[in-house]
């Protein structure tokens, strides 16, 4: 089961956790977030209905049109 949005293609990114003392960084570690994928019931132009996972900026957009 891959983590990836079967619309866009977006799969994990990188970011940094930041360690903090007081007001001073102490070191930064890379930290993987994952993509916020949803399960959804699609329906395409011929009136077919499958289940898709999909990334929630791309089910915004489906919603807008």
């Amino acid at each position: 089961m891959s983590r990836e949005c079967e619309n866009c293609g977006k799969t994990k990114m990188a970011g940094n956790q930041v360690h903090r003392q007081s007001q001073w960084v102490q070191r930064r570690t890379l930290c993987p977030k994952n993509v916020n994928l949803q399960s959804v019931t699609v329906t395409d132009e011929n009136g077919n209905t499958c289940k898709k996972k999909l990334c929630t900026r791309c089910i915004k957009k489906m919603k807008a049109n």
